[in-house]
């Protein structure tokens, strides 16, 4: 796990005993960063347990199989992942205001819990064979293509995007650009907001601004 031991991940979870609720979101968490340090491959059950400081029976009430248990944990990415980190509090003006957070939501999401780009990566590759964790995926990248679409048609209304500009296929490949951005910052992290003002650049040079007169 990024930062923290197994051995005290085991020792700070001993020393507590939450509630039903709470267990299940402790045993949620406990996974997710067991995934972000072994991989989804190497996830077991008995490890979560035993971080958890509880049976292997115990889990099992609350999560009766592994495959509901990685279901869980892309339902807690999902959660995450609307709550957009660069917006600072402030409503954005416009859309472009709008797009610019979702760029630089990515750069601090590389800086501030890199483990969580590399557990929806793991996850994407496992939705190939798992209909379970694929369904779950599909909402949360659906509802984030959904978001962006509608971003840019707000745009095209407000007639700062070029207005035979495509929402829905726009969105699409926006979102592809995110995710290239995102990968970009696992692999060199010192070079995430350069490219995330490069996209900036480009998206404001040429691909949504209002063509010349």
């Amino acid at each position: 796990m990024v930062g923290v031991s197994f051995n005290q991940m085991t020792e700070t979870t001993a020393k507590r005993r939450p509630g039903s609720e709470a267990r299940r979101k402790e045993i949620v968490e406990i996974a997710y960063r067991l995934i972000a340090e072994k991989g989804l491959e190497g996830l077991r059950t008995r490890d979560v347990a035993e971080v958890a400081g509880i049976d292997t029976g115990t889990l099992h009430y609350h999560f009766p199989s592994k495959e509901a248990l990685e279901q869980a944990v892309v339902e807690h990415l999902a959660n995450d992942f609307r709550a957009n980190r660069a917006t600072m509090g402030a409503s954005p003006a416009n859309a472009w205001d709008e797009l610019r957070n979702e760029i630089f939501d990515v750069v601090l999401r590389v800086r501030q819990t890199p483990e969580q780009l590399l557990v929806t990566m793991d996850l994407t590759v496992r939705a190939s064979r798992d209909p379970g964790v694929a369904r779950i995926m599909a909402a949360m990248s659906g509802g984030w293509t959904a978001g962006l679409s509608e971003m840019l048609k707000r745009g095209i209304e407000q007639g700062l995007f070029r207005a035979d500009l495509n929402p829905e296929s726009g969105a699409v490949l926006l979102r592809a650009q995110l995710t290239g951005l995102g990968i970009v910052g696992l692999g060199a992290p010192e070079r995430a907001e350069a490219a995330a003002h490069a996209l900036v650049s480009q998206l404001e040079a040429a691909w949504l601004s209002k063509p010349p007169k």
